[in-house]
């Protein structure tokens, strides 16, 4: 099977890469940004959102491509990546939604009342106002803020995986808290 030009100049632009040439990263992005937001906007249906996944699918591909042992299989491993974020794109929208509905049901049920709600709502604040102040500024950022965890990371000078990580135990403990006060 004969490659076509394209193909070894992809390949070729991969290998500078590998060894450094930033150049070739430039070339590369040139190259294939097209098709990224292509394949990002036709699985998400909307331009804004598939440049934002294009970008984040990017920032993986520079970070893996380092790693990629065959370099003929990088228009694959590319779309790879770019749909794995627009599926956890909608994991996290789906489960934002079920959270959404939970909270909607259970404040809206026959038997909720206005006092009621309130007492949870102070019961809430005095949880967070028992947590660590790091994972109060988490919250914070991230729900009142409504800050992504991309900004919160670079805010609080974190890789994302860590703000990542002390969001998810920040609620854990938090639901905790919750927990334990709710039964007092």
């Amino acid at each position: 099977m004969t490659k076509r030009s394209d193909q070894v100049f992809d390949e070729l632009l991969l290998l500078q890469y590998q060894q450094g040439d930033q150049k070739a990263a430039g070339l590369l992005y040139k190259r294939w940004n097209p098709r990224v937001l292509k394949w990002s906007a036709e699985l998400l249906r909307d331009d804004d959102l598939a440049q934002e996944i294009a970008q984040e699918s990017w920032i993986t591909i520079f970070k893996g491509l380092g790693s990629l042992k065959k370099l003929s299989l990088f228009r694959f491993w590319a779309y790879r990546i770019v749909y794995r974020r627009a599926m956890d794109y909608y994991r996290k929208q789906k489960r934002e939604l079920e959270l959404e509905r939970e909270v909607e049901l259970e404040f809206s049920g026959p038997d909720s009342q206005e006092g009621r709600e309130v007492d949870r709502v102070e019961l809430m604040l005095k949880a967070i106002q028992a947590l660590p102040l790091r994972q109060q500024q988490i919250l914070r950022l991230f729900y009142l803020e409504q800050c992504s965890v991309k900004i919160i990371a670079g805010l609080i000078d974190l890789p994302e995986g860590t703000v990542k990580s002390r969001l998810f135990h920040a609620r854990q403990q938090l639901k905790e808290l919750i927990n334990d006060m709710s039964y007092e």
